[in-house]
Parts: structure tokens; sequence; C-alpha cells
């Protein structure tokens, strides 16, 4: 018997357990993740297309704009989507566009939204953070100049929330008026 047959039948005899009961593996697989969420261990899960995905769940201070702080659980690179339908490869003012409920097809290129709407002096909840080719909207203060990002098209075709330093950004107003040009 070499080592191939040996290591074979421990794997063989798990699958043949794991088939014959699944509604057990899947309670076990849930156990697992409850667990896992508890402890702060990363989360990992499968995108429509079969990627997997994992987050890290840390504890971040947010504040909001009248400046009340609070401890809260918030993932870093928490999955929120994929790139929204009828939006280009590209589409980081396009998904920006949409969740605003922004009508502008001009929006969809990301250095329209620093030619197209009022600028503002610095970071702040509800403005968008626009530097060369990228579009991103702050959601809350996370103290020490980071900021609590909802980013479209932030890596590997996927959109997230997370904790971010926008300095280099040009901070625009996604509520004020488009420009006309």
């Amino acid at each position: 018997m070499n080592c191939s047959n040996i290591m074979r039948a421990p794997i063989a005899l798990l699958l043949v357990v794991l088939a014959s009961c699944p509604v057990e593996a899947r309670h076990l697989k849930s156990n697992y993740l409850d667990r896992a969420r508890h402890l702060g261990s990363p989360i990992c899960t499968f995108t429509n297309d079969g990627r997997g995905v994992c987050n890290n769940p840390t504890r971040t201070t947010v504040v909001d704009a009248a400046g009340n702080g609070a401890v809260a659980m918030a993932d870093a690179g928490a999955v929120i989507g994929s790139r929204p339908a009828g939006c280009p490869h590209s589409y980081c003012g396009c998904g920006l566009r949409k969740f605003l409920g922004l009508s502008d097809n001009r929006l969809n290129l990301a250095s329209n939204w620093a030619r197209l709407l009022p600028r503002e002096g610095g970071p702040r909840p509800g403005l968008a953070a626009v530097r060369s080719g990228h579009v991103m909207y702050i959601e809350a203060a996370a103290g020490n100049g980071q900021w609590l990002i909802r980013d479209y098209n932030s890596g590997g075709g996927l959109s997230r929330m997370h904790v971010r330093d926008v300095r280099g950004y040009v901070f625009v107003n996604p509520h004020g008026q488009l420009a006309s040009r």
C-alpha cells in the first residue's frame, strides 16, 4: 500500500459520511459561521460567479454628522455587491449614481463628478470623494482621519463598504445642482 492509497481512504470515508447526511452538514456549516461571526473570525462567502470573498470583522468608531460617536462592528471590506445592471466595465461612477438615484449618465465617468458637481472644502458624510479615475461615497467618519466609504468597483469586480483615508481626493456634493456643461 503506498502513501496515495493511505490518503485516499480517509477522504473517501469522509465524503461518504457527508453525502449521506446533507441536513447535518448544512447545520454544522451554519453553526460554524455563527461561531466565526461571534468570535470575530474572517467570514468567507461566495459571489454569484463563484468567487470566494472573505470579510474580516473589526471594531470601528463611527461618528455621525452631528459629531456623536459610537463603537460599532463593521466589516472591513464588507462586500455589498458587484457591477449593477446596465453599468460599464469601469462602474464606480455608475454604481454610485444609481445608489444616489441620479439620472444623468454623464456621472458614469468618475472625472465628471469633479467637473459637474459643486465642490466642498473637506470630507464629511454625504459627500463624494473623487480622484483620477475613481469616485466613492463618504458614509461616516471612522476616527483618526479615516472614513467609512461606499466604494463601487473597489477591486475584483466587487463593491464594498470599508474604512479608507481620503487624503488627496476632491470632495463634491452629489445632492447639489449639476452643472450644465
